[in-house]
């Protein structure tokens, strides 16, 4: 039978969309993978890989216990009153006091990144983002009719230039984002009073996404300008379950603002998701309420693999990788080569069988760079490594 095109009129406001540009390398990959029968090493997911990185036992059984007890109805839309009681007292040892009212349980910290951008951003309105900064955050900016305006990061610990900042403000700049540890390159953001004054001075409200809080290696420290006097209602503060405790398929983030937003972006919640699954909530009480040792065995891991792939990239003719501050990504310098991102992503995947992430993903200040995660088993990293290294040399 013959098809017939669509007749469904999109809405204009989707002639953005494209799918995710930090995963086209993995939808290559996979690709590859299912196509040629070729094993490929994985460096390009943002995410665990191996039986290395697991939920704690103690969080995995409160999640199965509760699907076992009957915890598969609707509950309260901005989350059950113990866990936001529980992500309350965690913002306030950030230093940001906070009450249960000023807490959102949502469905990953994506999502609390969309609601917070839809229920803040208005058409016109001007977002400053961080280049190289998070694509997914650039897509709801445009979806609600704001206009993104790039702050160039400086290398090669892609820091704000204040003076720069300063200049890309006008009238309409209603929102900045600061992402710390950064993604894609895992430093951490500094100057923290001197940008939340430029804040203060123009009414400027900061979304702060940090859900690598946990994993941040000394003598580098984790703050969030949420603390910084008079930046509590200011702010917004993001951060996930996702990273801290490995529970990336869970779904389960959350966000700290002011009551009145809270408020506001908990309509949003209860018309679009409803609630995070409750079984899934019980869970992460189980993780932020529970033992941490886990999560500093995680993090004691991560440093052990971030330092083994730094020394080895480091080690290659051509390439010059900064020790990132924290996450479980590095963003090395691959200029040396005389490749672009791009070039240099291809040629390890259809050659060598490793997929990276082309740093333009990030914006065009991620030129000259691939992003790589070395959250996977020591074997595996190693042999990634050793890939790339024969990469290199075979130039």
């Amino acid at each position: 039978m013959a098809t017939t095109a669509s007749s469904v009129r999109l809405s204009s406001r989707t002639s953005h969309f494209v799918l995710p540009k930090q995963w086209a390398s993995m939808r290559k990959a996979e690709a590859l993978e299912r196509e040629t029968g070729k094993r490929v090493i994985h460096f390009e997911k943002g995410d665990f890989q191996g039986e290395e990185f697991r939920p704690a036992p103690h969080i995995m059984e409160a999640c199965a216990k509760a699907v076992a007890d009957g915890h598969v109805r609707y509950v309260p839309g901005p989350g059950l009153p113990e866990l936001r009681d529980a992500i309350a007292e965690e913002a306030t040892k950030r230093g940001r006091p906070t009450e249960r009212e000023e807490v959102l349980v949502t469905m990953g910290a994506k999502h609390a990144l969309t609601q917070s951008l839809l229920t803040i951003v208005d058409q016109g309105d001007e977002v400053i983002f961080p280049n190289p900064g998070y694509p997914p955050d650039e897509f709801w900016i445009t979806y609600a009719g704001g206009r993104v305006v790039y702050a160039p990061l400086v290398e090669p610990d892609f820091h704000f230039d204040l003076d720069s900042l300063r200049s890309l403000i006008t009238p309409q700049t209603k929102m900045l984002i600061l992402n710390s540890p950064q993604r894609p390159n895992g430093m951490v953001v500094g100057q923290l009073e001197e940008i939340a004054a430029i804040c203060a001075e123009h009414d400027i409200t900061v979304l702060t996404d940090e859900i690598f809080s946990h994993m941040v290696y000394a003598p580098a420290e984790h703050k969030t300008i949420a603390a910084v006097e008079g930046m509590a209602d200011r702010s917004v503060l993001v951060d996930t379950f996702s990273k801290t405790y490995i529970m990336t398929g869970f779904r389960i983030g959350w966000c700290v603002a002011s009551k009145e937003l809270i408020t506001t972006m908990d309509i949003f919640q209860q018309n679009s998701v409803t609630n995070v699954p409750a079984f899934v909530q019980m869970a992460a009480i189980a993780a932020i309420t529970g033992p941490q040792d886990h999560v500093e065995a995680t993090t004691a891991s991560l440093q052990r693999k971030r330092d083994k792939t730094v020394e080895a990239l480091n080690a290659m003719p051509g390439i010059d990788c900064p020790t990132p501050d924290g996450s479980f990504y590095v963003f090395p310098d691959i200029r040396g080569t005389g490749m672009t991102a791009q070039q240099f992503a291809d040629y390890l995947i259809e050659d060598y069988q490793v997929g990276v992430v082309a740093g333009t993903a990030f914006g065009d200040r991620g030129e000259g760079h691939i992003r790589l995660t070395y959250a996977a088993p020591d074997d595996v990293l190693e042999e990634g490594l050793d890939r790339i290294k024969q990469a290199v040399e075979n130039l």
